[in-house]
């Protein structure tokens, strides 16, 4: 999703937007939009190999690329959908193979003030819950079936 041509091109226009049209009330969480996109731009294949387990989100990402103009109200909602892309790229490659950016944005989730690990929302349940335990499945679905046709061992 993120290597085609046509979504490349969306994330830069949006970018412009971002980087172009400050939107005061939420000019911080702007500056993190524009700062995931770039990164998401840069490693667009490692991403598109890798994020796709949260459909909302992805969806919801998609819908905002194709606006034409975003709007100040949009820029909160984007912010989430980055992060839940992050956090499932990060979980799926390890911590070690993140970027400052992504590390600020896992830091920003885990010490600020917006999210709560149970605090009742869809991002939380996702960010917190639903991608690690994914991603848990997806290895345990790999494991047995990689294992499915060997047979047991004989003593």
């Amino acid at each position: 999703m993120f290597s085609s041509a046509a979504t490349r091109t969306k994330i830069h226009s949006l970018l412009q937007q971002l980087r172009s049209y400050p939107f005061l009330r939420q000019k911080e969480n702007t500056e993190k939009c524009a700062i995931l996109l770039e990164t998401i731009d840069e490693q667009h294949l490692i991403y598109s190999q890798l994020c796709h387990s949260e459909q909302y989100f992805i969806q919801h990402f998609q819908e905002i690329l194709n606006k034409q103009t975003i709007e100040e109200d949009d820029i909160f909602p984007l912010l989430e959908d980055l992060l839940i892309l992050v956090r499932e790229k990060t979980l799926r490659t390890g911590a070690t193979q993140a970027n400052e950016a992504e590390i600020a944005a896992l830091r920003h989730v885990h010490t600020g003030k917006n999210w709560k690990k149970d605090d009742g929302t869809l991002f939380a349940e996702t960010f917190f819950y639903k991608i690690p335990l994914s991603l848990i499945r997806a290895i345990s679905d790999d494991l047995h079936g990689k294992t499915a046709g060997l047979p047991y061992p004989t003593q």
